[in-house]
C-alpha cells in the first residue's frame, strides 16, 4: 500500500493527497497525516456527507482524519490476525 501525505488549506478549503513537499504548493497547506488512496477517498466521502458545501474547520477535518485512520488500522489488524 502506498501511503502519501494529506495536507489541508482551511482558508481555501483545499485538500491534497500527495508525495510533494508543501514548499511547492501555491496554497498554505497544513500537514494532516498519511493515508492510502482508498482511505483518502473515504475521508472525502465522509467530509462531503457531513459538510457538503459548508466550511470545514481544520480541527474537524483532523478529527475525521484521525477517526478514519483508527478505523482502517483496526480493520488491517483484523485482516492480519485472520491470515495468521
Amino acid at each position: 500500500m502506498k501511503y502519501r501525505n494529506v495536507y489541508f488549506d482551511e482558508s481555501n478549503q483545499k485538500i491534497r493527497w500527495t508525495t510533494s513537499a508543501p514548499e511547492g504548493f501555491i496554497y498554505n497547506y497544513e500537514f494532516v497525516g498519511k493515508m492510502t488512496r482508498v482511505e483518502f477517498d473515504l475521508l472525502i466521502e465522509i467530509l462531503w456527507d457531513l459538510y457538503e458545501n459548508d466550511i470545514i474547520p481544520f480541527e474537524m477535518l483532523f478529527s475525521k482524519f484521525s477517526e478514519i485512520r483508527t478505523f482502517c488500522d483496526k480493520v488491517k489488524e483484523i485482516i492480519d490476525d485472520l491470515q495468521e
